[in-house]
């Protein structure tokens, strides 16, 4: 029986030695895995120093597959699991066995919690052996984000700590697949955000074939394809929102769109060659789960001139399960991104080229994000034919910051903002919201100037335009004026009479119209004008 614990400086040599020890695998099979390539890059950066290993760690997802496959197997296979926790401070086994005596001394719980990067488990099996992995993430340097993160506590001895992350493992190849590595990961998010149950691989895996099954047996598992994802996520109660990757704009716009939502988003594609794009080496899925905004400059959207602040995106941050957690693919133009994956005829680093995204979300949001992206690149025109023609005060085009958001966030954000007028910002707050909202915001020079809101729970039918928030007065009085001005001229048959500026607290009107081309409601709202109706 091994001893509870032990305490070891960190070290990629001794990290490859307890892995394939306490798998009870050879070294040298662990030797050649990415992960650990990529465990060596990841702890450097990190400026890991110590490793406290737990022994004996019982492991809840791996006792569902030790159940469902390795307990029936002739040979014995162990059950219990073992956790290495990751410190960026260094102490000895004398330290830690000191602290837990009460013996006071410089390392305290405290202190643990401050140096503390997270864990990893090893799974006692021959090679899958990298289990539940929860890791501090790349420090921000002002361009990363990883919104899908969430606090995990990790109990050491009574000791509490915490690490704010998302679960990683590795595929298993009997009781998962790469695509239910990855759903696994995305439900660790969406659990947290939706209130479901968060299913094991092997639950994953039945209720994904359950109705549409395999071609072959269910375990061990060969795979899954898009259908059978699209099951998995609707078995927790969740709806799958399939969106085609193969155009850079739409993959960096739904990325964006939805990961600054919290919701994570499953990402599918190609492994090719770079000098050979179009040959495919085979299909993978990766659960994305953070972004890097590296891009400086504005980016026009190729056909419609619009700003995005999507399109800033220069790398996305996956979890890939046969490379490692917040893994870099960095774009290359295209669908296609720069990965970690090593040709396996010697040749380098492999290509992936996005084919489809699929995202799980909450029954009641409807509004997609191409609709609201639509409905920017047209609204943006028309404030982009006024701005040159002097009507709104602006020296440079418009940038949009399209995303998915909620009340509650929204609020909260709105609460700090000390810019606010007190008056204007507890009408807002105390002014009754959809729960699920498409936040629009308008940037100069990185300023808002104001917001749109859609309802994200209402039918495409309808004008879900929801209303406004004014950051900047003088540009939301031009703009109004010339929404106004432009209604008026094009539309003279909507009104009775000069139109009144009635207005709520938030400054859409009382009695909108609904206009066939979408756009013009919301300029109506704006300019806080009342109508007789559609036509």
């Amino acid at each position: 029986m091994p001893q509870a614990y032990e305490v070891l400086l960190y070290s990629i040599d001794n990290l490859r030695r307890l892995l394939a020890e306490k798998a009870g695998t050879p070294e040298h099979v662990i030797a050649i895995k990415r992960h650990l390539d990529y465990f060596e890059e990841y702890f450097t950066d990190l400026d890991a120093k110590t490793i406290i290993v737990e022994n004996g760690y019982v492991h809840r997802d791996y006792l569902e597959d030790f159940a469902a496959y390795y307990v029936r197997c002739f040979q014995k296979y162990e059950r219990h699991c073992t956790r290495l926790h990751f410190f960026d401070s260094a102490f000895s086994e004398q330290d830690f066995s000191d602290l837990l005596s009460g013996v006071t001394g410089s390392l305290t719980p405290e202190a643990l919690q401050n140096a503390y990067l997270g864990f990893v488990v090893v799974k006692p099996l021959p090679q899958t052996v990298i289990g539940r992995t929860c890791l501090k993430t790349y420090p921000d340097a002002g361009r990363r984000q990883f919104p899908i993160t969430r606090p995990y506590p990790a109990h050491l001895y009574g000791i509490p700590l915490m690490i704010h992350s998302l679960a990683f493992q590795e595929q298993d190849a009997v009781a998962a697949a790469c695509a239910t590595s990855a759903l696994w990961s995305a439900f660790q998010g969406t659990g947290r955000q939706f209130q479901h149950h968060i299913p094991s691989p092997v639950e994953i895996t039945r209720s994904a074939t359950s109705h549409v099954p395999l071609d072959t047996r269910t375990f061990p598992s060969s795979g899954l394809n898009a259908t059978q994802m699209a099951e998995a996520i609707r078995s927790v109660g969740l709806e799958p929102f399939l969106v085609n990757a193969d155009d850079e704009y739409v993959l960096k716009s739904t990325l964006y769109a939805y990961l600054r939502g919290h919701i994570p988003v499953l990402l599918g594609f190609a492994l090719v060659e770079p000098s050979a794009p179009d040959v495919s080496l085979g299909l993978h899925a990766v659960t994305v789960a953070g972004y890097s905004l590296g891009v400086t400059q504005q980016v026009a959207y190729q056909q419609q001139g619009t700003y995005l602040r999507a399109f800033r995106m220069d790398k996305i941050y996956a979890h890939d399960d046969q490379i490692g957690p917040f893994a870099r693919m960095q774009f290359l133009g295209g669908a296609s991104f720069s990965t970690s994956w090593l040709s396996d005829a010697g040749t380098g680093l492999l290509n992936a080229q996005a084919t489809l995204m699929l995202v799980p979300l909450y029954h009641k949001i409807r509004i997609p994000i191409q609709t609201v992206r639509d409905m920017v690149f047209s609204f943006d025109g028309l404030v982009e034919a006024l701005r040159q023609g002097g009507l709104v005060g602006l020296a440079n085009p418009l940038e949009w910051d399209v995303y998915l958001t909620n009340v509650n966030t929204l609020k909260e954000e709105l609460l700090g903002m000390a810019a606010l007028p007190g008056d204007y910002r507890a009408r807002l707050l105390t002014h009754s919201m959809p729960r699920f909202l498409w936040r629009v915001t308008a940037l100069a020079n990185g300023s808002p100037l104001l917001d749109l809101l859609f309802d994200a729970t209402d039918i495409e039918q309808g004008c879900f335009f929801a209303g406004s928030i004014d950051y900047d007065i003088s540009f939301a009085q031009n703009l109004r004026a010339a929404a106004l001005s432009l209604v008026q001229s094009k539309y003279p048959s909507f009104f009775r009479r000069p139109p009144p500026l009635r207005m709520v607290c938030n400054h859409h009107p009382v009695i909108s119209i609904a206009l066939k081309d979408t756009v013009l409601p919301i300029f109506h709202k704006i300019a806080g004008v009342a109508s007789k109706g559609g036509e």
